[in-house]
């Protein structure tokens, strides 16, 4: 056993001194998960502007396409008003559509159907097993 000059056994010493470097090393390793995390959530969020800018020219462009629409139906000699009104109706019925297939798929339910079965079976076999 090794003693101090003063006659104290040293191994609780290097207990101590141990565990408060262990103490101080898991503080460094929170802090630099902390400083990641927040590195990549800095990245996410400017990844969403970025999604966000181009939803945002992509409808622009979406409006610029609808308008080359109806010049198109125009120059086939339809008045302007009417060639809006053409788009307009198109664009309805092809949005009633949309809304449809979504209420459709919106009204499945959420029960987890494959889940409560096995779990049935399962209660069934243990059950069984306890008989």
């Amino acid at each position: 056993m090794t003693h101090d000059p003063n006659g104290r056994f040293l191994g609780t010493q290097l207990i101590g001194e141990t565990l408060s470097h262990f103490a101080d090393l898991m503080k460094k390793e929170i802090d630099l998960a902390t400083a990641e995390i927040s590195a990549k959530m800095a990245a996410k969020a400017m990844a969403g502007v970025w999604m966000a800018v181009a939803a945002f020219v992509g409808l622009i462009g979406l409006m610029v396409l609808v308008e080359a629409l109806v010049f198109g139906i125009a120059s086939y000699g339809i008045a302007l008003h009417w060639a809006c009104l053409i788009v307009a109706v198109a664009l309805f019925v092809i949005g009633g559509g949309f809304f449809l297939i979504g209420r459709r798929d919106a009204a499945e339910s959420m029960v987890p159907s494959r889940s409560v079965r096995q779990l049935k079976q399962d209660m069934a076999t243990a059950k069984e097993q306890v008989q």
